[in-house]
């Protein structure tokens, strides 16, 4: 007889509250992705989605938000994949970009310096500065030794660093 370990699955009610606590984490760091509101709101989507149908599967309840954003990450590289290809910045997007942030000139530089590092970094980064994420919970989400997370952010950080003294 094989011991099971008792799991009380997530009602749908727990589920929804949790969803709703975050959402608007979740949405940022979909749009870290992919620099665009509706993808982003999509890839948020489809992530909720997919948890809702393998909520039974999680074993600890209490690492729902590392779980959740590991599935979010992976949806939204999953998705980069599918549809690589360049955002056009037509006046539009730049007349909203300078509506809603002051220095939206620094914040693109910052997009588009973000997404020419890899993956990783990239995640480890936008959940650590944006989100506010220890690397302890940051290392729970990638599934990776906390040192490894923090040498994927310095890493990454290093670059954007030498990015900044050869365009500054």
């Amino acid at each position: 007889m094989q011991l099971q370990k008792e799991n009380k699955p997530i009602s749908d009610a727990e589920f929804l509250t949790l969803i709703e606590d975050k959402s608007d984490s979740f949405y940022r760091v979909a749009y870290g992705y992919v620099r665009n509101s509706e993808d982003a709101k999509d890839i948020v989507q489809e992530t909720v989605c997919k948890a809702y149908v393998a909520k039974g599967r999680l074993n600890d309840p209490n690492k729902f938000y590392p779980w959740f954003y590991r599935i979010l990450a992976n949806t939204a590289i999953s998705y980069l994949r599918k549809h690589s290809r360049t955002v056009a910045w037509d006046e539009e997007i730049l007349e909203r970009a300078v509506l809603e942030e002051e220095n939206w000139g620094d914040s693109l530089w910052i997009r588009e310096s973000l997404k020419r590092l890899e993956a990783k970094s990239r995640t480890v980064i936008i959940l650590k500065i944006y989100e506010n994420m220890t690397f302890a919970e940051i290392a729970q989400i990638l599934k990776k030794p906390e040192n490894s997370v923090k040498s994927l952010y310095y890493r990454g950080l290093k670059l954007l660093k030498e990015r900044m003294q050869v365009n500054g």
